[in-house]
């Protein structure tokens, strides 16, 4: 798929590989994380070269920034509408399929929403089988 960018601006063969890798991994993987997987495709690559094309990306509006409490950074290479559901004991973050607002809302309220996104916190399906979350859930139920 071609790729326009604003004048001057270049597509790179790093650029291209980081965004092809975030294309495909769906575990909004942290810079570090993206590193590794380059890496292997790009061995002499720096951590700083993959931090400022990924700053680049996000610039140009081809990934997304995911900036999530006590959390480093991550990357959606994404861009179809979803929200991000993210596990409190794991840190795994999911997909979600897009929250609907009402057409009506905040009408009355002087806000003009453009956008929004929305992150759900909780326990996923994995974690919630496991200590210390399955004491927890035990409690919180017989509550």
């Amino acid at each position: 798929m071609k790729i326009q960018l604003p004048h001057k601006r270049r597509l790179t063969k790093q650029r291209q590989v980081i965004l092809n890798i975030l294309r495909v991994d769906y575990s909004h993987p942290n810079a570090e994380q993206v590193y590794i997987k380059v890496k292997e495709k790009l061995p002499r690559i720096s951590l700083a070269t993959v931090y400022r094309n990924l700053h680049f990306l996000v610039k140009m509006g081809l990934i997304k920034e995911l900036h999530l409490p006590d959390q480093i950074s991550r990357f959606d290479g994404h861009l179809k509408e979803h929200d991000h559901f993210v596990c409190n004991a794991c840190k795994q973050v999911y997909n979600i399929p897009k929250y609907p607002l009402q057409e009506n809302f905040l009408r009355n309220k002087n806000y003009n929403i453009g956008s929004f996104n929305l992150d759900c916190f909780g326990i996923c399906c994995q974690c919630q089988d496991k200590e210390p979350c399955l004491s927890f859930l035990k409690t919180k139920k017989a509550n």
